[in-house]
């Protein structure tokens, strides 16, 4: 006769004791004389990095990027930065949605892709409509009926929200930049930024104010000080309406 039992217990590396209130316990040292740490996943590059392709429900997956110095987790949506070893000042902080992706970002309105009906996510001037977007080249933050009619998105304001970067290693300051474009944003669609200095938001800017098929293009660059601690960077997006087109690209600080 077979019985089936589950056993339920601690599991201790280099210790003998661990705490009961945790699953697992690593000690740092060995006999009491010997230290060691705590390896991540480390993997060479960004591509390497994307190659793992988590889903939504993959929140808190950990690596560290080598090309970028970089710890990072995935938030459900992007990889975003813990902690990173290089400074701004030596490599510059970028993200054009291709191969430079060291800022990373997350967004309060999942992405979605619903064809004809709406889109929120990565794209290119490829995909249906988007080709309207004449200055978005390579892949970029596309919009395209943020309502989406109600069945995804929001008739209210998606903010995008950018990694806060520790730029105290930028002797002269930092320049904050990137580029946007607008294909005919009706009365309602708007879209604003606001820049976070040492975590303190600063005066919002409108971008777009949508009337009558309102077609725009541009470039943001914000010069942030020396003296500066840390910078970050929130967008808000609101619009409804399948024939209207956004486009965010080259996001980057970069040392002056």
């Amino acid at each position: 006769m077979f019985v089936g039992f589950q056993m339920n217990a601690q599991v201790g590396i280099n210790t003998t004791a661990p705490s009961p209130a945790s699953i697992l316990e690593i000690s740092s040292t060995r006999d009491n004389i010997i230290f060691g740490g705590l390896m991540p996943p480390r993997v060479p590059t960004l591509a390497n990095r994307n190659s793992i392709n988590p889903s939504a429900s993959d929140i808190g997956l950990l690596v560290f990027v080598e090309e970028v110095l970089c710890y990072q987790v995935w938030n459900g949506t992007t990889w975003e930065d813990i902690h990173c070893l290089n400074t701004v000042s030596l490599l510059g902080i970028f993200q054009n949605f291709d191969l430079n992706t060291s800022w990373g970002y997350r967004s309060d309105v999942p992405f979605f892709d619903n064809g004809n009906d709406g889109f929120f996510g990565i794209t290119d001037n490829n995909n249906n409509g988007f080709s309207n977007l004449s200055t978005m080249t390579n892949n970029f933050l596309g919009i395209r009926d943020l309502d989406d009619e109600g069945i995804n998105g929001t008739t209210g304001f998606a903010t995008i929200t950018f990694n806060t970067i520790n730029i105290s290693e930028a002797p002269s300051g930092v320049t904050l930049s990137f580029n946007y474009e607008f294909f005919e944003f009706d009365n309602g669609d708007d879209v604003f930024y606001t820049i976070s200095i040492d975590g303190v938001p600063q005066t919002e800017i409108q971008l777009i104010d949508g009337m009558a098929n309102s077609s725009i293009s541009g470039s943001v660059s914000e010069v942030i000080p020396p003296g500066t601690t840390s910078v970050g960077l929130s967008i808000r997006i609101r619009q409804d309406g399948a024939g209207d087109y956004a486009g965010f690209d080259n996001f980057a600080i970069a040392p002056i």
